[in-house]
């Protein structure tokens, strides 16, 4: 314990640094010329003015750095982030658009990995995209199962809410014709006869391959890999939406926490977690279905790892099929053939409705920030409804819930977003890597036209975010 404690002592010593000689950018109203150098002490600005009047705080142990004529500006704000599934997915085979550009260059990487593998190990693929790629088809569990006979295959879709595996990775998950779907709109698919597809349907069919992946991949090693990434693309601050596993929590806490509890430093200390080093602030929003993880109180942490509330899905991705709509998705080729979505379909709810009701009235009156994961313009008008009916009835209010993605939120609910004091928090690059697709097979022109509605939300006065 004695040793516990110095260790505790000792990294809870200030750590100053004075930054100058170049451009400092606030952000505030402050005039340019005043603000010369910044005081910064263990994480925080604490001061900001003239070189003279902030050389007058350093002592020998302040490190002084010179911008040597650089620009210094505040950091980037990930709202919206999955560093836990970035860790997960930092081992796998990138089969993504981005760097393929051809079907061919897609399969090729895929048997390329086959024949560098051994026979019974697992093969794990990322960002597998027919939006991407001209001609890309999902594949089926026949075909995976011909490029790779002796070795376990998942393939995860660049949505990250699909995914297709061969007959020997539904084997080593337990998953037969007779497995039940684990939740709504969540499921292995099958055909006819009651024998699986290859397909897997959203996150909590997906997950069921995460106790393999843990084996194969050094999760703790990736986590500040990924950590390190951030900070490496100037995002300072971020924020993890849907967290839910435990030994996750206690490693982004002990990195990003400004004082380490006891049992995280003891941890450190016999190796079982990684050095702690200066990293990125991280603010957590816990999936409902953990309430163990929560704090006793919505005031915890600190300023640089605290838990904000929880989150929520309500549907899923236009890219499965699951996001869901008031009216069908297009009969296009690419929707029947290259996403294997079914005719005339809307999707639907991914998580039972009373559930839902349930979780959200739950946090709501605990005081909890509620994020809800919904994209499709009926799920957007199905969650302001439950959130309308609660706070309806509670006396609990401002907590500012968020709207995650909002592709299709309707510019008429607006009006009711703001009094209902609801965020959206959009995702951009629906837009910009997907535009084409949405507009011309997956939603059509005029769907598409009200896609993303950033400048209606600004004008109504509302806050909002991109990601």
């Amino acid at each position: 314990m004695t040793a516990l404690l110095l260790v505790g002592c000792a990294k809870a010593e200030q750590n100053r640094m004075i930054f100058y000689g170049g451009d400092i950018v606030t952000m505030s109203d402050t005039p340019s010329r005043i603000v010369e150098a910044v005081l910064v002490e263990n994480g925080r600005i604490v001061s900001l003015g003239s070189k003279e009047d902030i050389l007058r705080h350093k002592s020998d142990a302040t490190r002084l750095i010179d911008l040597q004529g650089k620009t210094l500006i505040p950091g980037f704000v990930g709202v919206h982030s999955h560093p836990d599934l970035s860790a997960y997915l930092y081992g796998y085979v990138d089969l993504s658009g981005f760097t393929h550009k051809t079907k061919d260059e897609v399969w090729a990487r895929l048997r390329l990995a086959v024949k560098e593998t051994k026979k019974g190990q697992w093969i794990f693929c990322r960002g597998f995209d027919p939006m991407l790629v001209p001609g890309l088809t999902a594949p089926d569990i026949k075909y995976l199962d011909s490029i790779a006979p002796d070795n376990p295959v998942f393939i995860l879709a660049q949505s990250m809410h699909s995914a297709w595996a061969n007959s020997l990775a539904f084997k080593k998950m337990g998953i037969t014709g007779k497995t039940p779907d684990p939740a709504p709109g969540n499921y292995y698919e099958k055909d006819s006869r009651g024998e699986l597809t290859g397909l897997i349907v959203e996150t909590k069919a997906i997950m069921t391959v995460a106790a393999d992946a843990i084996k194969v991949f050094d999760i703790k090693d990736n986590a500040v890999k990924v950590l390190d990434d951030y900070l490496g693309n100037g995002i300072t601050s971020i924020t993890t939406l849907g967290l839910a596993n435990s030994k996750a929590f206690i490693l982004y806490e002990h990195l990003s926490t400004h004082q380490p509890k006891l049992i995280s430093q003891a941890l450190d200390m016999v190796g079982m977690l990684p050095d702690r080093k200066p990293t990125l602030r991280h603010f957590i929003y816990l999936m409902h279905t953990t309430p163990d993880l929560f704090p006793d109180k919505v005031e915890n942490g600190d300023d640089f790892f605290r838990v904000c509330g929880v989150k929520l899905w309500y549907d899923g991705s236009p890219y499965t099929g699951s996001m869901y709509l008031k009216e069908p998705y297009l009969n296009s080729e690419l929707v029947t053939k290259g996403l294997k979505i079914p005719l005339n379909h809307r999707g639907k709810p991914v998580i039972d409705k009373q559930e839902f009701y349930d979780a959200v009235k739950k946090y709501h009156e605990l005081g909890w920030q509620v994020s809800v994961h919904s994209q499709g313009d009926q799920s957007t008008e199905e969650v302001l409804g439950v959130f309308e009916q609660i706070q309806s009835k509670s006396s609990v209010n401002n907590l500012r819930h968020r709207i995650e993605h909002g592709v299709l939120l309707p510019p008429e609910l607006l009006g009711k977003m703001k009094r209902l004091d609801i965020t959206p928090s959009f995702h951009i690059n629906h837009l910009y890597y997907y535009g084409s697709a949405l507009n011309d097979d997956i939603l059509g022109a005029k769907r598409t036209a009200r896609m993303l509605p950033v400048n209606s939300t600004g004008k109504s006065g509302l806050f909002y975010s991109l990601h």
